[in-house]
């Protein structure tokens, strides 16, 4: 099971495909295999990495307050964990929340 530690939680993830990193961020409430159906395609162009946000699927689930900002410093320490040092960003619903959070707060991860 891929997990690193990253912002003081477990996070989940899964690795497919070859060629410049995709992080995939997921929508509220669901894990990593919200993309089970896309990652295949895209794979065939990117290193895509699908990740479990906190509190959901297998990621880690501490008490407290969670926003979108909270899960773009998530996405940072994550990428920085697994030697992402920039990457191409795609999210659905919340996922695109985090990733407009992560752009604007890490420019220099997001392609």
């Amino acid at each position: 099971m891929p997990v690193v530690q990253a912002n003081n939680i477990e996070i989940y993830y899964e690795v497919q495909g070859e060629g410049e990193p995709l992080v995939l961020i997921p929508y509220l409430a669901a894990d990593q295999a919200c993309y089970a159906f896309q990652v295949a395609d895209y794979a065939r162009q990117f290193t895509c990495y699908t990740v479990d946000l906190r509190g959901a699927g297998l990621s880690g689930k501490p008490d407290g307050v969670y926003t979108t900002e909270l899960f773009a410093a998530d996405i940072a320490e994550f990428m920085q964990a697994v030697g992402i040092t920039s990457a191409h960003v795609s999210g659905l619903s919340l996922g695109a929340a985090v990733g407009t959070w992560l752009a604007a707060k890490y420019p220099s991860l997001v392609k």
